[in-house]
């Protein structure tokens, strides 16, 4: 019979003399014991159970060698044909009466001064309370009516017939090559102008620091010996305070003075930067209003959201509500958050070999390609806390990507975080084979083995490796149910 190969012993009292009963002045040793389960739901127990040399049995005494597998606390046990041994005069008349015990595994004459083994082997039913049962052998002398019975017992092995615990193996997939690594660096600055000004003041205000802000942005790229600036973007917002006309044309302005303000600091040439404006920043006033507990709040969301295109229209309705006390609140908490400079400097990365990209992981991990991250990996061990950090760095620069989300999931796979798993397979492309395996490891742990078994063999149609072995796993799995029941 094939026997499942998961089935686990703990052998108490592996080899020889281990496990001996005191019989006769001597000892019976049991050598080999193994209890184990086979795919039929049958539990096979069997040893070697030896009767040394210099074991002496009385012609006219009978010894009975029993194994009972039975729990601890001894709720539950199971009893086991025994290994008669017969005396020489027993066993005449023995066989003289064609008295076969029962119960008995095998009948044996005792040769004494002989080294005899009886190669023991029963099969029982499997039954719940067998996991972590005790395997006993009870030893029983007895002989004429005037002879003192000899008993004895000695624990020989203790079974653990555990569920099969599925090994799925999850997909990896080697990222595209990225021919050309663009990247950016984006920051929000918050610049205080004169009223109705659009020159840049340096020392006005905030101006330090806020211009620091832009300046640190723009030198950590440009002092970068890996990167090449392409590209400058600044666009000016202005709040919705005042005519419409006027914050147009302030906006634009002074997002104008801050390209000529890094021109000035950086000596950039005038066709490196793109320079946009947003007149009024609504949507950013819809943003607080919507998260603010001001009163009237559906009101104002209702004029913010109507679609019409006269926005001083817009402003004098809300100007109206409350007597003005909402906007008076506007203006004070809200509108001086919506005149901002928004800026995007856009660059170019070179390529690293593997070495530098070891080094590069650990402190600019931005600018290296999802590939360059992937032959990181390679070098580590497969499941060692450098491979799969390697994994979470990659999904974090690259949250959106299909083939960082499919890796990524792997590892949670491998981890047993069952739902980030899946929060990244949901954005991982659902037909790719790598994908479908995933998911597939994902129902098999979840105990879903139908709908485990459906997307492996569409991952192995699409010739994902991984799925054949996984599909394996499906049967020895419900093999595993068929024997304990369906509950993991």
């Amino acid at each position: 019979m094939k026997l499942i190969r998961y089935i686990l012993l703990t052998l108490l009292l592996p080899v020889l003399p281990a496990g001996a009963q005191n019989l006769c002045g001597s000892r019976v040793q049991v050598a080999n014991p193994s209890i184990l389960i086979g795919d039929n739901g049958q539990v096979m127990i069997g040893m070697d159970v030896t009767l040394p040399a210099d074991m002496q049995l009385s012609s006219n005494r009978v010894a009975t060698l029993t194994p009972v597998l039975k729990t601890q606390d001894n709720s539950y046990n199971k009893v086991l044909p025994a290994i008669w041994v017969y005396g020489r005069t027993r066993n005449i008349v023995q066989q003289r009466n064609h008295e076969i015990p029962a119960d008995a595994f095998s009948v044996l004459r005792r040769k004494n001064g002989t080294s005899q083994t009886v190669n023991y082997s029963a099969r029982i039913p499997y039954e719940k309370w067998m996991n972590g049962a005790e395997l006993e052998l009870l030893a029983d002398v007895r002989g004429c009516a005037n002879c003192q019975k000899e008993e004895s017992n000695a624990l020989i092995a203790r079974a653990n017939l555990e569920r099969y615990t599925v090994q799925p193996m999850v997909a990896f997939v080697s990222p595209a090559v990225e021919a050309i690594k663009n990247r950016a660096e984006e920051g929000q600055a918050y610049l205080d102008f004169p009223v109705n000004q659009t020159k840049i003041y340096p020392d006005y205000r905030r101006n330090p620091s806020e211009l620091e802000k832009i300046k640190a942005t723009v030198d950590v790229v440009k002092n970068d010996a890996n990167t090449q600036i392409t590209e400058i973007d600044i666009t000016g917002y202005a709040s919705p305070e005042g005519r419409y006309a006027s914050n147009a044309r302030l906006a634009q302005g002074r997002a104008e003075a801050l390209k000529k303000y890094v021109m000035d600091s950086y000596g950039f040439k005038s066709d490196l930067f793109r320079v946009n404006s947003v007149a009024e920043d609504w949507a950013g006033l819809r943003d607080y209003v919507a998260k603010s507990n001001l009163p009237r709040k559906d009101e104002i969301l209702f004029i913010i959201d109507k679609d019409e295109n006269d926005f001083d229209f817009k402003e004098g309705r809300i100007k109206a509500l409350d007597g003005g006390k909402i906007y008076a609140s506007l203006l004070q908490d809200c509108y001086p958050g919506l005149r901002h400079s928004d800026y995007t400097v856009r660059y170019v990365v070179r390529g690293f070999n593997v070495e530098e990209a070891k080094q590069i992981i650990k402190t600019r991990p931005q600018q290296l390609s999802l590939q360059e991250m992937y032959l990181v990996a390679q070098t580590y061990a497969k499941g060692s806390k450098e491979f799969n950090e390697v994994f979470d760095v990659a999904v974090r620069m690259f949250p959106d990507d299909p083939t960082a989300n499919i890796n990524a999931a792997a590892i949670e796979l491998q981890r047993g975080d069952l739902q980030q798993a899946a929060r990244y397979l949901d954005k991982a492309d659902a037909q790719a084979s790598a994908t479908l395996n995933n998911r597939g490891v994902l129902n098999l742990l979840q105990g879903d083995l139908d709908q485990a078994e459906t997307n492996f063999k569409k991952a192995q149609s699409l010739g994902s490796s991984e799925a054949g072995a996984n599909l394996e796993e499906v049967a020895k799995k419900r093999k595993d149910n068929a024997i304990f029941g369906n509950k993991k």
